[in-house]
């Protein structure tokens, strides 16, 4: 086996996870929620795939600022990410 460092031009989201998880905070939170919602719009075939990464950026730069101190303000992050997604690529 051969690993190789990760070309993160041609892999963007695994870029935006890393530093979502270095950013802490809502970041992850938002990360993810934009993500599995940007997934199922491709796999939805609403969208392409280079459409991923660009989505999780938006809500990234949008949201992760969000309070975090609590399950509630994670989840309220989580659904922000998610509508954001949803309305960015109307599905």
């Amino acid at each position: 086996m051969t690993f190789e460092p990760v070309d993160h031009e041609r892999f963007p989201a695994l870029r935006l996870g890393i530093s979502a998880g270095e950013a802490g905070g809502a970041a992850p939170a938002v990360f993810n929620a934009a993500n599995e919602c940007a997934v199922a719009a491709f796999l939805a075939g609403k969208i392409a795939f280079a459409d991923i990464p660009r989505g999780i950026s938006s809500a990234l730069q949008k949201l992760s600022g969000m309070p975090s101190g609590s399950r509630e303000q994670l989840l309220a992050a989580d659904s922000a990410a998610r509508r954001l997604v949803q309305e960015m690529f109307k599905c």
